[in-house]
């Protein structure tokens, strides 16, 4: 049985559009009020549509408690995040930038994406005269190096005596001549944290600029 159009001139109880629950229990009573109100006597609204009525309103009262509760998981993620982020003001981290060296013991690093044959380590001086060593057999993932864990340099060794600065380069390759991703890697200083609705947390790295937390390689 089809439910009766609301046809009489009686004032009828306004509705808010609010979403909240109370809201929405409010609007459905007055709604189910005003039905009975003007229903047709000799055709009044059966238990069914009543019942179906109520399930649909169950169900919109589900939905908008469901919608609270994950928003509030949400606000509770990022705090976490916020406090997470928070602690690693004065460490250092590893991002994918251009590496230079001044002395010998002056660190590097790079991430390969797969096992490699060999990874060609090139320093390059400001006169762009390149010196390079190479690693043989290098495992995926990232590594981390000083000018002393390599040898055989070709043509020469570079050499540190006058305060040369020397920027470091990497290419990979295999002997079936496939060249699997290699990035480069610098290391920064974390200076401060900041937090923003669509990036969520932003480190400032002073000179070295700003990154986000899925741009870390390594933290120290």
């Amino acid at each position: 049985m089809a439910v009766s159009p609301v046809t009489s001139t009686n004032a009828v109880p306004t509705s808010s559009n609010g979403s909240s629950i109370e809201e929405i229990t409010n609007n459905f009573m007055n709604l189910l009020v005003a039905q009975m109100q003007n229903q047709d006597p000799t055709n009044p609204m059966d238990n069914n549509q009543l019942t179906s009525l109520m399930a649909q309103f169950n169900t919109a009262a589900g939905v908008q408690q469901l919608n609270g509760t994950v928003g509030r998981v949400n606000d509770m993620v990022i705090s976490m995040q916020q406090m997470n982020a928070a602690q690693w003001v004065g460490r250092t981290i590893y991002i994918e930038g251009e590496s230079k060296v001044t002395s010998a013991k002056d660190g590097f690093a790079f991430s390969v994406s797969n096992d490699v044959d060999k990874v060609s380590v090139v320093l390059t001086d400001k006169a762009g005269n390149s010196y390079t060593a190479d690693l043989k057999d290098v495992d995926a993932g990232m590594h981390k190096l000083t000018f002393e864990d390599l040898s055989g340099f070709q043509p020469a060794e570079p050499g540190f005596d006058n305060g040369e600065t020397y920027k470091v380069t990497f290419t990979a390759v295999n002997q079936d001549g496939s060249a699997p991703a290699i990035a480069s890697l610098k290391s920064a200083k974390v200076e401060g944290v900041s937090f923003g609705m669509a990036s969520g947390a932003v480190l400032q790295l002073g000179l070295d600029g700003t990154t986000t937390l899925n741009k870390i390689y390594s933290i120290e």
